[in-house]
Formats: structure tokens, sequence, C-alpha cells
């Protein structure tokens, strides 16, 4: 085999193996285990495979604790988290266009009258997720954000189903998920807090290069695909 010909098969051979590299993607586990956790968590499974099959790569999936999971793109432990915005988690990663329509909502109980603005929160007791931040909240309240931190959404909805508190914050896909299968009590109000749409982290140093994210992102989006992903949650 002369050297050009040599050459050419690893190329190929490199090229190929580049081209099998795994999208490890990042997700939250919840700390306590459900029998509908996998339900919950069909959106993120669905948008990593689609992601991945656009990129032509496999798909592995990491279930980390949220604390964890920006420190595993920084690492290069992962390659990407999606359905998040830079005011909620900080990190040394690349960030995605925004694609993800999401609602953040007050969900407040039957017990209280349906506050009108986030003012009337103030000094109030509010359930929040442990290391997630608020960014329209605190800058509404400030110093009077009283937060009653839960290690995930799960939890501070319970805490709030036992009478621990009679507001709580959380995406309203999750709300209209617990309402529908009748996990949440007559009378409950909603106050829309923020409508924004969220993004996909990506690691500087992994496996899929953001303008190789974007790309999919797109591909998904001009497909219908996207749409059809949306119904998921």
């Amino acid at each position: 085999m002369n050297s050009s010909v040599r050459f050419l098969v690893l190329f190929l051979l490199a090229a190929s193996a580049s081209a099998a590299q795994e999208l490890r993607y990042v997700q939250k586990s919840e700390e306590r285990p459900s029998p509908d956790k996998r339900e919950l968590s069909r959106f993120q499974e669905a948008l990593g495979t689609a992601l991945a099959r656009q990129m032509g790569r496999p798909v592995r999936f990491l279930s980390l604790p949220r604390k964890r999971m920006m420190g595993a793109l920084e690492s290069g432990e992962g390659d990407i988290l999606c359905g998040y915005v830079p005011a909620w988690v900080k990190g040394d990663v690349y960030w995605s266009r925004p694609f993800i329509p999401t609602s953040e909502v007050l969900v407040s109980s039957s017990r209280v009258p349906a506050p009108r603005t986030l003012d009337e929160l103030k000094g109030k007791r509010i359930g929040t997720v442990l290391g997630f931040r608020y960014p329209e909240v605190e800058q509404r309240l400030g110093a009077d954000f009283v937060r009653d931190d839960a290690p995930s959404s799960d939890l501070t909805l319970l805490k709030w189903q036992a009478g621990r508190y009679d507001y709580f914050l959380a995406a309203r896909n999750m709300i209209d998920s617990q309402a529908a299968k009748g996990a949440l009590p007559a009378g409950y109000h909603l106050l829309v807090v923020n409508e924004y749409q969220s993004m996909c982290a990506v690691a500087k140093q992994g496996n899929a290069g953001i303008d190789e994210v974007n790309a999919a992102i797109d591909a998904i989006e001009k497909s219908g695909e996207l749409a059809r992903l949306l119904r998921l949650r």
C-alpha cells in the first residue's frame, strides 16, 4: 500500500470514528423515585434522540442531580443539556439559539386569595427548587423573596400539597401535566411570571460543536418534528 492510499484509509477511518462519537445528553434526575419518572422525561429523551439523529450520532443519556449537570459539561463528561437559560444555571459553556417555548408560573393554594402581581408575595414563603434561580422573582421581590427549597420540582409540589406553604414556582407544562393526572387540588390559582424560549447548553470541549447543535435544532424545527416533541411535555 503506497503512502497516498495509506493516508486516505487512515483519514476515512478517523472520519468514521469521529462521526460515530456519541452525543452525551445530560438530563436532570429526580431525587424522589416515582413510577412515572420515565413519563416525565419523555420530552427530554425524545429531544436528545432527535438531535443526535440529525448529527448522525448515537445518543447516551446521563441522568445527574441538578447541581452536577453544568459541571458535567464543563469537565467534558457530557455534551449537551437542554431546556435551560443562562440566567438559571451558570457555567463556562456555549448556548444554542432559543427554541423551546416555556412559561414560568406561580401556583397558589385555594386557601389564599389569588395574587394579581408578584409584589403581593413580598415576605411570603414560596416553594422553590434547590440550586435553581428565578431572576424575574428575585428582581421584583429582592430581599423579600423568601425561598423554601426542595431538592426537586416533584418534592416542591409535594410540600405544597401537604400545606407547608401556599405558593410555589414551577414550569407551566409541569402544572398542566399534573392537572391532567388529577394530582392538583381544586381551586388553585396560576400567575404567569415569565414567558421565554429556553436553549441548550453545549460543552466547549465535548463531542458536539455549537454550530452542529444549532443546525440540528434548525432541522427538527423546519421538519415539524420539534412541534410534535413539544406535545410530549
